[in-house]
């Protein structure tokens, strides 16, 4: 039995059941033989090389993008164009918005204005809360905590609720 070979018809079936052309099985064939793998090799390297990094990124303040173009070029030497600094923010899930609203509760006047107001009070009377993640008009999160595209389940206490 050393000489079995396989009709054609049967091929034909078996390629037309696989979902693929002779060429792909005779290619993938080939690149078995020659590299050990069926499928291609993983492209290092591809696209533009980022201008900054994420950990330039998680270095600069919540300010406006003229200023973080300021610190940059001040601190880390890296001459970075507004949209440049502004992507950085999008691929980093960060919209203009958030950034001006925490640069806003983030400005040297009011935390003065804070420590002036605060200093009156004994430190016994004082807990500690998560101010980063509260709204300043409420005492609610507004940007839950959860992982990236993953819902966000938040709990409504019994006060807020209405009462008839």
């Amino acid at each position: 039995m050393p000489n079995r070979r396989i009709s054609d018809d049967l091929k034909e079936a078996i390629l037309k059941i696989a979902g693929f052309s002779r060429s792909t099985l005779h290619h993938t064939r080939r690149r078995k033989v020659l590299t050990g793998h069926v499928t291609k090799a993983i492209a290092h390297g591809r696209g533009c090389p980022r201008t900054l990094a994420e950990a330039d990124a998680d270095y600069l303040p919540t300010t406006f993008l003229d200023e973080y173009r300021e610190r940059l070029e001040r601190y880390c030497f890296l001459p970075a164009s507004l949209s440049t600094i502004h992507r950085t923010f999008c691929r980093n899930r960060m919209s203009l918005k958030k950034i001006q609203k925490m640069a806003a509760e983030w400005s040297p006047l009011n935390r003065a204005n804070y420590s002036r107001r605060i200093s009156i009070y004994p430190s016994h009377y004082l807990i500690s809360i998560d101010e980063v993640s509260k709204d300043d008009r409420t005492y609610t999160r507004i940007f839950g905590r959860s992982e990236i595209g993953a819902l966000i389940v938040l709990q409504i206490s019994e006060c807020m609720r209405s009462r008839y």
